[in-house]
C-alpha cells in the first residue's frame, strides 16, 4: 500500500509515467473508489450537503473516465485505458488531499490573509493539476505535454461548466 502512495505522489511530481502501473481491475477499482472518497471531502469542505457532494463526484469521475475512453478508443490506444484512468484517479486523490487545507480556508468565507494565501494556494494546486494531468495524457495518447496541458484544461472548463449547471454553490 505504502508503494502505490509513494507510486503516485512520484506520478504528481512528473517522476513516474502512466505505464508504470499494472493494468489492474483491483487497482482501478480501489482508486476509484479513494477518488470517490476524496472528492466527499472536497464538497463537505465547501460547503455541499453529502447527496450533493456524491452526484458532483461522480459526475466528475464519470466524465473524466467517458471522454478518456472515448479519446482512447478513437485513437486504437484502447488497452492503455485502465492505466491512464488509474493514474488520473489516483493523483487526483493526492492533489484533492492536498487542496483539502487551502478549501476549507476559502470556505470559510472570511476576508483575512488565510484565505487569500489558500486562494493563491489553490490556484497553484489547480495548475499542478493541469500539468500532472498533461503528464498522464502525454504518455497515454502520445502527444506533447502542452497539448496534454490543453486538453486537461478544456476538460476543466467543461467539467466546471457542467458542475455549476448542475450543482449550484452551497
Amino acid at each position: 500500500m505504502l508503494a502505490l502512495i509513494h507510486f503516485f505522489i512520484e506520478l504528481c511530481l512528473l517522476r513516474k509515467a502512466p505505464q508504470d502501473l499494472p493494468a489492474s481491475g483491483s487497482l482501478f477499482g480501489g482508486t476509484l473508489v479513494a477518488d470517490l472518497l476524496v472528492g466527499l471531502l472536497l464538497a463537505a469542505n465547501a460547503g455541499y450537503s453529502l447527496g450533493s457532494g456524491v452526484a458532483q463526484s461522480l459526475v466528475d469521475i464519470l466524465l473524466m473516465l467517458a471522454l478518456l475512453y472515448g479519446g482512447l478508443r478513437m485513437l486504437n490506444r484502447g488497452a492503455r485505458f485502465a492505466q491512464a484512468a488509474t493514474a488520473l484517479l489516483g493523483s487526483g486523490v493526492v492533489l484533492g488531499l492536498v487542496a483539502l487545507l487551502p478549501i476549507s480556508l476559502i470556505a470559510a468565507r472570511e476576508p483575512t490573509g488565510q484565505s487569500s494565501l489558500a486562494a493563491w494556494l489553490f490556484l497553484l494546486l489547480v495548475a499542478w493539476s493541469v500539468l500532472v494531468t498533461g503528464h498522464i495524457l502525454r504518455h497515454a495518447f502520445d502527444i506533447l505535454l502542452g497539448q496534454g496541458a490543453a486538453i486537461a484544461v478544456a476538460y476543466n472548463v467543461l467539467a466546471y461548466t457542467l458542475a455549476r449547471g448542475l450543482f449550484p454553490g452551497p
